[in-house]
């Protein structure tokens, strides 16, 4: 019973994988052709990649919030995000922590708007910050910082 459960849960994780590099490839080469087409033409002008900013709760399963550091989380979530997508893809996403109530445990990461999926996964992967073992909640998708602070004031 337990080989074909873990042959199973090999083949879905694989199969998710396989998803997440089809759908990275094909978000690079559209970049990539955007570019290319922008410095053909000369005249044109890219336009303005938009953020994202994603409201997310940090909830400890061992330890002590208040351990949990701005500059950890940064960490981790950078850490994370370059292990599941690349240096490519961590420098076309830019995600920076704008905002850590380190009180509250609740935060604002703001990214590039094709790369918002992609950063909501990299915070599933986050595990330990800090050595306190954490779990990243996502709990809201706004377009504006502002909405975003708004959110958290009223969560």
């Amino acid at each position: 019973m337990l080989p074909e459960v873990l042959a199973v849960l090999a083949l879905v994780v694989s199969l998710v994988s396989l998803y997440l590099s089809l759908v990275t490839y094909s978000r690079v080469r559209r970049a990539v052709k955007v570019v290319r087409e922008s410095l053909t033409r000369g005249t044109s002008r890219l336009a303005k990649p938009r953020r994202r900013y994603v409201v997310f709760e940090v909830v400890p399963i061992s330890g002590d919030l208040s351990s949990v550091s701005r500059e950890g989380l940064e960490e981790a979530l950078t850490r994370a995000y370059r292990e599941l997508n690349g240096a490519v893809g961590l420098s076309l996403a830019r995600p920076t922590l704008v905002h850590y109530d380190r009180s509250r445990g609740l935060g604002i990461l703001a990214v590039k708007h094709l790369w918002k999926r992609q950063a909501i996964l990299a915070m599933s992967l986050v595990r330990e910050v800090d050595g306190v073992r954490v779990v990243l909640n996502p709990l809201r998708t706004t377009g504006t910082r502002r909405k975003a602070l708004k959110y958290l004031e009223k969560f």
